[in-house]
């Protein structure tokens, strides 16, 4: 016989909110009203998590377009932490291993970089497949509305000025 595995079923949602270390409201990922910094620290017993948000207005826009397309997949390691400082996958990166199952979507382990290769044991996070539907198109919406932003930016060049005017 195969061994059972018993997953606690977690809610899961992405918004902004005022986060301690920052004077602005930032993106934020919620694991059952709790956010998945503290879950990750509390579950690490540190704080290593504290200044990293989720991938949303990433500097590179190569870089975001990866964290959108990523979204749309299971079995897939997708980024959803980065350094506040760098907002790019060249300093912190924190990434979960996406699985599906019949039911449910899994964030099976934890690591850090794009390719996991330095584990961070926490327990995983299961999230029933309308609940992490709903999670996806919010964050993905926050992307879209980001890079919408950014282009309606660069084909109305008034709006920045040089400060030589």
């Amino acid at each position: 016989m195969g061994k059972a595995h018993k997953y606690i079923h977690s809610k899961i949602e992405i918004r902004q909110d005022q986060m301690k270390g920052f004077q602005h409201p930032q993106y934020v990922i919620t694991i059952n009203d709790i956010t998945l910094n503290d879950y990750l620290n509390q579950n690490t017993r540190s704080s290593s998590f504290d200044l990293l948000v989720p991938p949303i207005e990433l500097f590179d826009n190569r870089d975001q377009q990866k964290v959108l397309e990523l979204l749309s997949f299971t079995n897939v390691a997708l980024p959803i932490l980065v350094c506040s400082d760098d907002m790019d996958f060249s300093c912190i990166v924190v990434a979960a291993n996406v699985e599906e199952t019949k039911d449910y979507i899994i964030w099976k382990t934890f690591g850090y970089g794009m390719d996991m290769s330095k584990p961070i044991h926490v327990p995983p996070l299961t999230f029933e497949k309308d609940v992490y539907r709903e999670f996806v198109e919010a964050f993905k919406g926050f992307i879209q509305k980001y890079l919408a932003h950014e282009a309606s930016l660069k084909e109305c060049p008034d709006h920045i000025s040089s400060g030589n005017d």
